[in-house]
This record gives structure tokens, sequence and C-alpha cells, in this order.
């Protein structure tokens, strides 16, 4: 059980940092084998963390490697929609960037789990209402999309 405050933000926007400088010290070649679970655990951030500090890391650290390693999937695309200033209100990441985020294949399916494993049972009721929300826009994991 938690109480009133967040807990591990400092950590979350740590993780973040680290993501962000992975663009800058290796190699594509190095980072391709993690390109994919590296982009799906950022987004993941980007939409559903609670602060709006770690939600605009995340998404920095996804600009980040997109524009260094030039191989993050549908990197681009994603990247004007959820940019820093987009993330920074949580009801429009939680409902409207994270939808069109599960246009795409690969992100979809992470983006269910966290939300059904994770935020359904957030301390914070707000969270897990605008997890019940989201879950409901997103498209089934099956489904195909526009990515």
């Amino acid at each position: 059980p938690r109480g009133t405050s967040s807990v591990g933000t400092h950590v979350r926007d740590a993780a973040c940092y680290v993501c962000w400088a992975f663009a800058r010290a290796f190699e594509p070649a190095v980072m391709a084998a993690h390109v994919d679970e590296l982009a799906q655990g950022l987004l993941v951030q980007v939409v559903f963390d609670r602060e709006v500090n770690c939600r605009r890391a995340a998404s920095a650290a996804f600009q980040e490697n997109v524009g260094r390693q030039g191989n993050f999937p549908d990197g681009i695309d994603i990247v004007t929609h959820a940019d820093y200033f987009a993330v920074g209100n949580r009801t429009h990441a939680y409902l409207h960037i994270a939808r069109y985020l599960g246009d795409f294949a690969l992100y979809r399916r992470p983006l269910l789990e966290h939300l059904l494993h994770v935020k359904s049972r957030h301390w914070d009721e707000q969270i897990r209402l605008l997890a019940a929300q989201s879950a409901a826009r997103l498209p089934p994991p099956d489904e195909g999309g526009g990515g």
C-alpha cells in the first residue's frame, strides 16, 4: 500500500536519462537488437507516466534515439505527435497520444498490457480512471492498424 505521494519519480526520470544517453553513446549497429524493446518501454512512459517530468523525459529520450539511432520503428511519425509539449497534459497523453500509438502494431500490446497490469492497480484513482478510458480507446492487440 502506498500513501498519497508519488513513488520512484526520480528513478524513472533517471532511467529516461540513461536511455537518452544510449543514443549518444552507442552506434546504431550496437543498439539494433534492443531498439524495439527500448522504443516500447519509452513510449509506455511517454503516455502513461503520472508525472509530467517523466513523460517529458521519456519523450526526449525517444526523440534523441530517433534522431541519432535512425532505426526506431515509425520514429519520425511518432515524434511529431508525442513531443515535449504534447505530453505535458496527462489526459491528452492517455486519451489521444496513446490512441495514436495504438495504431502501430509494435506498440499496441505493450501499451495495453501496461494499462491492464500496472495502471489498473495504480494508487491514484485518477490514473485508474484514465487507464480504463485509454484501454477502451485502443484497438485490440491483434487488430491491424496504421503502423
